[in-house]
């Protein structure tokens, strides 16, 4: 390892008032490239990461690192283009069940193809993206071809970060060394790495709608829809409206989702649900208001951004409709 190789670009975070900026894309990209070859030292990353965290990383950072990151990816997974892309990063001690896997579901049994990544690391009380999945008798793909095997089985593929870019794996594990998230979570959220149509991208704190937007949009990859979810997920809350900034055709632009349920009108289940309910909530053996209403109101932002309903609440209906028509699940 050369000690000195991402020198210039700490350098150039941390001179100190007056004479610290940002890095330019180009610096990111290079910053980002030497990290993923491997020959960096790993004190240098983490000064890196940290100094950008606390200057708060900007577009231009982001979309650096992204580039780099789309180099290293395999041109197989780039050449998909599906329909959707969902990037599923959210590990909070609080994360809820993850119900945006059954719009997601509901999504790809109605003709969208879906790409979801992602990686819940031990933090998660309510277990993992991938753990639901296997639970749902859909497959994790650990390979590019068993992702285009799931894409045109079933319109849905799941790779989990380890898989899709191991780099990027052990710099998100970072946080548990560093005790901080770094830019690397804002990076995943909108590599869109199967240069897919759209992106559906997931915020837990409400300032970082606006990168992702700008990111976004710098990078040109498709459009996406961004909004604050359940601990970070692109899942819409129910009980409030949601502001959704979401970019098309070059601009970005915000909407406001009405609330879907009042709180008075939640009828508390007789048990606390758990990550083997999921089945039943989808083929109506349990009846939850709150997670129903869930599953139609996150479907409906995909579907928006996706331009298959001019407004968010023809989008609403237009889940709801395919909702009712949905097939049983069977056993595993």
């Amino acid at each position: 390892m050369d000690k000195t190789l991402l020198s210039a670009h700490v350098r150039t975070l941390a001179r100190g008032p007056g004479r610290s900026r940002n890095l330019t894309f180009e610096e990111a990209k290079d910053a980002m490239s030497i990290i993923l070859s491997g020959k960096a030292q790993p004190e240098a990353i983490g000064a890196l990461l940290m100094l950008m965290r606390f200057r708060s990383e900007n577009a231009d950072e982001i979309a650096g690192f992204i580039e780099a990151t789309h180099e290293t990816l395999p041109s197989t997974l780039k050449g998909l283009k599906p329909d959707l892309d969902w990037p599923s990063y959210a590990a909070g001690r609080t994360r809820g069940l993850p119900f945006f896997l059954l719009s997601a579901l509901l999504l790809s049994q109605n003709n969208i193809k879906i790409f979801m990544h992602g990686f819940n690391s031990a933090h998660s009380a309510s277990g993992s993206t991938e753990e639901a999945i296997n639970l749902l008798g859909l497959e994790v793909a650990e390979t590019e071809e068993a992702v285009k095997e799931g894409l045109d089985a079933t319109n849905f593929a799941y790779m989990p970060l380890r898989a899709l870019s191991p780099q990027n794996f052990e710099l998100i594990n970072l946080r548990d060394v560093l005790g901080l998230r770094s830019p690397i979570n804002t990076v995943l959220r909108s590599l869109n790495p199967v240069c897919a149509k759209a992106s559906m991208i997931g915020v837990f704190h409400p300032p970082y709608i606006a990168l992702q937007a700008q990111a976004t949009l710098r990078m040109n990859l498709g459009d996406a829809i961004i909004f604050k979810g359940g601990s970070g997920e692109a899942e819409r809350t129910p009980l409030k409206p949601v502001k959704m900034t979401y970019t098309r055709n070059g601009e970005d632009k915000e909407i406001i989702a009405p609330a879907l349920l009042k709180r008075t009108e939640i009828e508390e289940p007789d048990q606390e649900l758990r990550l083997e309910d999921l089945k039943d909530i989808w083929n109506g053996d349990i009846k939850d208001e709150k997670a129903l209403c869930t599953i139609i109101g996150t479907a409906a932002a995909a579907l928006f951004i996706l331009e298959k309903a001019d407004t968010i609440e023809g989008a609403e209906q237009m889940a709801k409709e395919l909702w009712e028509k949905r097939p049983s699940l069977g056993e595993n």
